[in-house]
């Protein structure tokens, strides 16, 4: 019997897939927002912050004590570095802390890529949100603010000028970014034309597996909008060109095993590598790549995790897969669509709600914010999108 540690957060398909594995004793580390993954004979150890290493490590101490575990398997972007730092503390194999440090502090991440020759934005380390007007100087404005580590488009400022800096610098909009407790970042802004996501696997130090995607618009002007990507031909030549700089990525960064997610601006200079992650991508993107080529990212993460090598071996659908993420707009929940509706709208293949009537949203609109999500397939890109336009159309939500 295997003895494993999971550190977790929003990682509801691996606690799930964990939990009901019969040949693991399984403990788990997480905060208390999430103990609804868990159920009541599972050992779970409750901590203010997974992002907190001193709490993460004096539990993980603890629940050696009745489990030494001898896997650490980390599912969400908020819990790479404790499951990094847990690795390299007692000596499990996997992803130490130097790779889930790269995979996830964006300045760190960047300084690795540009050191090897891969093509990063412009950026400086900020002691503060103020000096976001001296890197401004030497980047020129408007910069990009945003902190070094967090995931959903959280907390990220296009910054104009000094007057829109003194302006911002005591909003109640970027209080959460200018208290936050990790470094900031400023990167020169710039003009996306196209986004697209590259998610890959890395088996025995290989990749064997990577898909290209393209979203319907850039993440940063959809918030709050219509959110979603779908799935770019394999002899595409922009999909080689990815494909390309998601291996050279990962080569930099040292990701010897696991699944990655990576994101790329095309500007009218080129290619450029916004970030990547070594976990499935968010909101329905996993499921668009287990849909369109019959590999689950979720089984490649915690198989490699767990030290097993998982066959890597694609069966791509023919045409366009995409992922739809519904929106989700502030407030209390008085009418939504359901899942039947949807279901039978043209090209659908698989309709998620999460959110149920009633439920109340205040928090701040970012990339992953939605009620769920709906996979499509269709022939052509043209009929995909217009597939998302009846479903635009068909979707209902109504907030109060």
């Amino acid at each position: 019997m295997k003895r494993v540690l999971l550190v977790n957060t929003s990682g509801d398909v691996a606690a799930r897939r964990l939990q009901d594995r019969t040949d693991l004793q399984l403990s788990v580390i997480t905060s208390p927002n999430y103990r609804g993954f868990y159920r009541e004979d599972t050992d779970v150890t409750y901590v203010d912050n997974v992002e907190d290493l001193t709490q993460v490590r004096l539990a993980a101490l603890e629940i050696r004590r009745r489990n030494a575990f001898e896997h650490v398997v980390s599912p969400s972007e908020y819990s790479l570095q404790a499951a990094g730092y847990v690795r390299s503390y007692f000596g499990i194999p996997g992803v130490g802390y130097e790779t889930a440090n790269a995979f996830s502090n964006k300045y760190v991440m960047k300084q690795r890529l540009h050191a090897a020759g891969l093509p990063v934005a412009r950026f400086r380390l900020l002691g503060s949100f103020d000096d976001a007007a001296e890197a401004a100087r030497e980047l020129g404005w408007p910069v990009v603010v945003k902190p070094a580590l967090g995931g959903g488009s959280e907390d990220i400022f296009a910054v104009h000028s000094a007057e829109h800096l003194a302006e911002l610098a005591t909003s109640e909009r970027t209080l959460s970014l200018r208290t936050s407790p990790y470094p900031m970042i400023a990167e020169e802004f710039v003009d996306i034309a196209t986004e697209y996501h590259c998610d890959g696997m890395v088996v025995d130090g290989e990749v064997r597996f990577a898909s290209v995607a393209k979203y319907f618009t850039p993440l940063l002007q959809a918030v709050g909008d219509l959110v979603g990507s779908y799935t770019v031909p394999v002899d595409d030549p922009v999909a080689k060109e990815i494909r390309d700089l998601h291996d050279a990525a990962v080569a930099a960064l040292g990701l010897t095993g696991g699944v990655t997610h990576l994101e790329v601006f095309q500007t009218s200079t080129g290619f450029l590598i916004g970030e990547v992650s070594c976990r499935p991508g968010g909101g329905g993107i996993a499921d668009l790549v287990a849909h369109h080529h019959g590999i689950d990212p979720w089984h490649v993460l915690i198989e490699t995790a767990l030290g097993e090598s998982p066959a890597v071996e694609a069966r791509t659908m023919d045409g366009c897969s995409a992922v739809y993420f519904l929106p989700r707009p502030q407030g209390t929940i008085v009418e939504l669509s359901t899942e039947a509706e949807l279901r039978a709208l043209p090209g659908v293949t698989h309709v998620e709600i999460r959110a149920r009537i009633g439920e109340l949203e205040t928090g701040a609109m970012h990339s992953a914010t939605q009620t769920g999500f709906v996979l499509l397939n269709a022939p052509t890109e043209t009929e995909v999108a217009e597939h998302v336009a009846a479903l635009t159309r068909a979707y209902r939500i109504r907030t109060v």
